[in-house]
């Protein structure tokens, strides 16, 4: 990251997000919220866990619309469940590619979500495409978003 903070994805968050790939000309976009720490000791962040697509989310072959229904009580039991100590720290979805880049309703979205302010000063986007999963980091008041570079997968 720009402030070299580093991003850590848990293999089985990652797990989960690939179960949506879009491998079958049929398969729809589909996405969720990251969840996961900030590590007091060095201030690096490990996404722990992300939610699934829920009934009530709009889904199409090149379209994914998040909805609040099912996501926030996804977040507010792995709250409670963790006492407290993980935070919303961002969006994931596919895309149909083989390697994702994001569209333009993509960083509107992102921007959007910059601006409304959550526990941690930046979020992160996750794309999953074909043959590779993305990462992209936004900060800022005036949001700035840059694709991250991996260290390992």
């Amino acid at each position: 990251m720009p402030d070299n903070r580093i991003l850590y994805i848990r293999p089985e968050a990652k797990e989960k997000m690939f179960k949506y790939k879009q491998v079958r000309w049929t398969d729809k976009e589909a996405g969720g919220i990251l969840i996961g720490r900030i590590l007091s000791e060095d201030e690096n962040f490990i996404i722990d866990d992300v939610s699934e697509p829920m009934p009530t989310d709009k889904r199409r072959r090149t379209r994914f619309s998040r909805k609040v229904e099912g996501h926030q009580e996804y977040m507010n039991d792995a709250f409670e469940r963790e006492e407290g100590s993980c935070f919303y720290l961002g969006e994931w979805h596919t895309h149909p590619q083989r390697i994702p880049i994001p569209s333009s309703v993509d960083r509107n979205d992102w921007n959007r979500l910059l601006k409304i302010g959550f526990e941690s000063s930046c979020l992160f986007f996750v794309i999953v495409g074909l043959e590779d999963l993305k990462v992209w980091y936004g900060y800022g008041e005036e949001p700035i978003i840059v694709e991250l570079k991996r260290r390992g997968i």
